[in-house]
């Protein structure tokens, strides 16, 4: 018998372990599948909680994202927060500036440091309501309250969640309290869990 020597085990280096985390979050958005791409919140079909505050930690996912990392997820919950900031605007008839006003006064009560998102205003003093300027407002507020602020980290790393975790689909016996759950929490009461 001879002997041979064992291999070591090498592991394999893609592309993403080299690319700093801004870029491995844009690689996730531009790899996700495309029959159910990132893109419009609402359409997604499938969900993600946590076991606790599931009200607050609660997001959809496409139908390829059955494993979320902990950069898809936060890339979705910035879509959740964006798509609660506009149907809140729309559901209470609320102007731009009046969401501001909140925004910044829910923000303010917790870290006054933080450099609050700038709502564009016309000459005549009244809220720019364009619809492109109103979407990058809300992704500004999104990423503020998601990123900038450190409260949704602490948050998310005091229930102990550990990362990639597995999205439900339909045939999840909790998929429909959950989606439920996701239509019911509107932008006031997730500021409220938040800055609980």
């Amino acid at each position: 018998m001879t002997f041979q020597p064992t291999k070591r085990y090498r592991p394999i280096l893609r592309l993403n372990d080299l690319l700093h985390p801004i870029q491995q979050r844009e690689r996730a958005i531009e790899f996700a599948t495309l029959d159910e791409p990132i893109g419009p919140y609402p359409d997604y079909s499938r969900l993600w909680a946590s076991c606790r505050m599931p009200a607050l930690f609660l997001v959809k996912a496409p139908r390829s994202s059955t494993r979320l990392s902990e950069d898809v997820y936060l890339v979705l919950m910035k879509q959740r927060v964006n798509w609660m900031i506009q149907a809140w605007v729309q559901t209470t008839s609320s102007s731009l500036t009046e969401a501001q006003r909140m925004l910044e006064a829910k923000l303010n009560c917790f870290d006054q440091a933080i450099e609050v998102p700038f709502l564009d205003e016309d000459i005549d003093g009244q809220a720019n309501e364009r619809v492109a300027s109103s979407k990058q407002w809300r992704d500004d507020w999104a990423e503020t309250l998601i990123v900038t602020s450190d409260r949704f980290s602490e948050m998310l790393s005091l229930q102990g969640v550990k990362f990639p975790v597995q999205s439900v689909n339909k045939s999840d016996p909790e998929f429909q309290e959950l989606l439920n759950l996701h239509e019911e929490v509107d932008l006031e009461a997730w500021l409220s869990l938040l800055y609980s």
